[in-house]
């Protein structure tokens, strides 16, 4: 009885990831498979821009990137525009511990959900109005979407969690 438990559960397993897999593949009309772009800078038309601001006094400078051709998670941002991304042991991909490797390991183990003591990300989204709005979902359950503008701020411990990045993000409006 237990083989057949585990066998039907690792089939689940992979029933999930791949319908997981499919579902993240997009296609044109022809039925090939179209892969995001990706420019530096924000972008100015079609397109989903992805600004990191490693906040106040970090040697890093801002990126900003424009993924075109993209639908998915804001979690899977990371991976198309080819940013180091990793949440913690604990939540492995539900919460943003380092981008691009920052903090350190020294600064933050991101064993479970940092806490204020080392600073941590806060997740803006911006839609055509042209301001950072805090977001109340994670990235890990946001889909992207055309014409959004996604920033993510390292809060120094003691800024508020509203502290937005430091840049503006580009407004405009995607065609149908």
């Amino acid at each position: 009885m237990r083989s057949f438990v585990r066998f039907s559960l690792a089939g689940l397993v992979a029933l999930v990831a791949i319908g997981f897999v499919v579902n993240q593949q997009q296609t044109n009309g022809d039925g090939d498979e179209v892969l995001p772009t990706v420019t530096n800078g924000q972008c100015d038309d079609a397109g989903t821009s992805l600004i990191i601001d490693f906040g106040t006094g970090q040697p890093q400078e801002l990126i900003e990137k424009c993924i075109q051709n993209f639908e998915g998670y804001s979690w899977d941002l990371f991976e198309a525009a080819s940013i180091g991304l990793s949440g913690t042991e604990k939540y492995p991909v539900g919460f943003v511990c380092r981008i691009e490797n920052f903090p350190s390991k020294e600064q933050e183990k991101c064993i479970d959900t940092p806490g204020t003591k080392n600073g941590s990300w806060a997740y803006f989204l911006s839609e055509q109005d042209g301001s950072w709005k805090y977001s109340p979902i994670g990235a890990s359950t946001h889909k992207t979407k055309c014409g959004v503008s996604e920033g993510w701020r390292f809060l120094l411990p003691g800024e508020p969690v509203e502290t937005p990045p430091r840049v503006a993000p580009k407004t405009y409006a995607c065609g149908n």
